[in-house]
């Protein structure tokens, strides 16, 4: 297992190494810098700022729990102490039995108007109006009975404090039937705002507002017989105006949240978010009766903890803005990410000045050596710097000398050794040349011709065949450069055919067509004539009823190319294999003299590439294609070689 896992390790680091071998030295030296540097930073300037703001936002919430759990304690106490004011109220043995005595006569008679149920009735507001003075905390207190409305007297007999106008409605409301549900438990409501239950007096148009509202049943400790229902109306301000000078509130908002949205602020802050009437708090809130909220309200980005108030729909909330708690934060993050920018920067110039003092020496070397091995073998690579480089750079330097050398060496043996082939070469030109130099014919024939002349006593048949043939000689012998226009060679050719005419009553056609002006290219001599000589010989024998010879000339790739047509009786296919091999230097030198000599002329003047290529048909006619390279003469040379030739 483990021997697998390495090898798939060295076959992957094999891949990778194959990949990066793929991009310059300068990119890839540019990209490990950046990255080994810019990642690194740039990971442990946003980790420690997450780490920061995480750490910020844990003692936030701390913080902000603490505040709302004191806030709320603080809140219970006081309504704890509103509570005890009930207690104080209905635990009056007095009390209690008057409204159980006036609770008796409206089940028996059903009169308000008697003497005993009138004075129960103004003794228990006066005790009402007692308790609620003595609080301090501007509380109107009554209580409502099935039959009746007990409220505040004071001690001039005059009505005060709270009045509930529709008794039968108030009966009917959650504030009535709440109570009655609690079985003398106390419950508290959000009645800040104005309601048509609680009014001052009888003639006001509006109910009594910024207040809250506790109810809660009266029963006889004796017999457990329910009473009525005690309503205590307190101002929102006495609740809150002591907490405000809680000292440890910090930024944000706190403010009492009840059903209807803020009832009062306990804490408030201008920069903080102003959410008290949103919309999107309350089911927030009352979700769960207590937690916090991380998120956007209103599209503010805010950080909540809120807290419900036991035995009441009142909720201690308090927000603040997550943006301005952590101002601080993001003016850190945006310090670190400037002194990460610089230091980026500093790292590209660096990570610059060090790529390009490796690279820059190493394309230096690498041209000095492209140059060294394409234009010229004398390159000298400056050294400069003590690194491996200028290492490299020196030996290249010796391997340049050595090479240079070297090449002198076995630059002077091939001079030698080509000389001794270009003599091996003139030599079997000359002895090849040899083999058919007719000087021995022409200073022969032209005793004769002047002979016959004298016989003749002047010009003759026989004389002028013999002049043709001498003239024939005389361009064959002729000492001249070894290679000539190809318009002299072709006045060769057409002399021959004058010559070789003369034994025939048929005369042998010859066409010349040539593609290109033959007075500008250089042949050697005695090229052309072999060939036509040799078609006169093989292809037509003494038959030459009709018989025609083609010389045609073109150029192709670079190459001129002349081509020896005749129609005589062709070549049988053995016979053509034999002389192809012949000609390509693999079958026997003693067939086929004359076009094995052309050959072999042509390729030692030229090279391998140039020489011979004969096709035939037995009964079709043979073409015999010369391929040479393009050798231009001037036309001053062409017309003193045509003046030479003609003298």
């Amino acid at each position: 297992m483990a021997g697998a896992l390495r090898n798939r390790f060295v076959n992957f680091s094999h891949t990778v190494i194959k990949t990066l071998r793929k991009i310059s030295i300068f990119q890839r030296l540019m990209v490990s810098f950046l990255v080994l540097v810019i990642l690194p930073t740039i990971f442990i300037t946003l980790f420690t700022y997450n780490m920061y703001v995480n750490e910020i936002e844990k003692n936030m919430e701390k913080f902000i729990s603490l505040l709302v759990q004191n806030v709320n304690i603080q809140i219970t106490d006081k309504l704890s102490s509103l509570e005890r004011l009930s207690v104080q109220f209905y635990s009056d043995s007095t009390i209690v039995a008057m409204l159980e005595e006036n609770a008796a006569i409206m089940d028996a008679q059903g009169d308000k108007n008697g003497a005993a149920y009138k004075h129960n009735r103004r003794i228990i507001g006066q005790k009402l109006n007692t308790v609620a003075k003595g609080s301090g905390y501007g509380v109107s207190m009554q209580i409502i009975t099935p039959y009746d409305q007990y409220f505040m007297i004071d001690e001039f007999g005059n009505r005060s404090g709270g009045y509930v106008r529709d008794l039968d409605h108030f009966r009917q409301s959650e504030y009535y039937t709440g109570a009655l549900d609690q079985h003398g438990y106390p419950v508290w409501f959000d009645t800040s705002r104005i309601t048509n239950v609680f009014y001052r007096s009888e003639n006001l148009k509006y109910g009594m507002a910024d207040l809250i509202t506790m109810t809660q049943a009266i029963y006889n400790p004796e017999n457990d017989k329910f009473l009525g229902v005690i309503v205590m109306n307190m101002n929102i301000s006495h609740l809150t105006d002591s907490l405000k000078s809680y000292s440890f509130y910090g930024s944000g908002n706190t403010f009492l949240f009840g059903q209807n949205g803020a009832i009062a602020w306990i804490n408030s802050d201008i920069s903080a978010p102003n959410l008290a009437n949103s919309k999107h708090i309350n089911p927030l809130i009352y979700r769960v009766h207590e937690g916090f909220y991380d998120g956007k309200i209103d599209g503010a980005n805010v950080f909540m903890v809120y807290k419900l108030v036991p035995y009441t729909d009142l909720s201690v909330v308090h927000i603040v803005n997550k943006d301005r708690l952590l101002e601080n934060a993001y003016r850190i993050r945006k310090l670190c990410l400037t002194i990460v920018a610089i230091l980026i920067m500093l790292s590209v110039v660096v990570a610059y000045w060090t790529t390009v003092s490796i690279s820059r020496p190493i394309n230096k070397l690498m041209k000095a050596m492209q140059t060294f091995t394409k234009e010229a073998f004398v390159v000298n690579y400056t050294v400069s710097g003590n690194d491996e480089i200028t290492v490299l750079g020196k030996k290249f330097n010796e391997m340049v000398d050595n090479t240079n050398t070297l090449i002198d060496k076995i630059y002077i043996a091939e001079i030698r050794e080509k000389t001794l082939e270009l003599n091996k070469a003139n030599a079997e030109l000359n002895a090849l040349q040899m083999q058919i130099d007719p000087h021995f014919l022409y200073n022969t024939l032209d005793i004769i011709r002047w002979e016959a002349m004298y016989e003749a006593g002047g010009e003759s048949k026989a004389s002028r065949m013999i002049d043709d043939f001498c003239r024939l000689m005389r361009m064959t012998i002729k000492k001249s450069e070894d290679k000539i226009p190809i318009q002299s060679e072709l006045a060769h050719v057409e002399t021959y055919i004058e010559v070789m005419n003369f034994r025939h009553r048929d005369k042998i056609m010859l066409s010349l067509d040539f593609a290109f002006d033959p007075q500008v290219y250089y042949i050697p001599k005695l090229t052309i004539q072999p060939l036509i000589e040799n078609a006169v010989v093989h292809a037509f024998d003494d038959v030459v009823a009709n018989a025609e010879i083609a010389i045609k000339g073109y150029i192709e790739n670079s190459d001129l190319v002349i081509s020896v047509t005749d129609n005589g009786r062709g070549i049988q296919p053995d016979q053509l294999a034999k002389l192809t091999r012949t000609l390509s230097g693999t079958g026997s030198t003693n067939e086929s003299i004359a076009l094995n000599n052309v050959n072999q002329r042509l390729k030692l003047s030229f090279g391998q590439s140039c020489g011979l290529t004969v096709m035939s048909e037995p009964g079709a006619g043979t073409t015999v294609l010369i391929r040479l390279p393009m050798r231009e003469a001037t036309l001053k040379q062409a017309d003193q070689l045509v003046a030479e030739q003609e003298g």
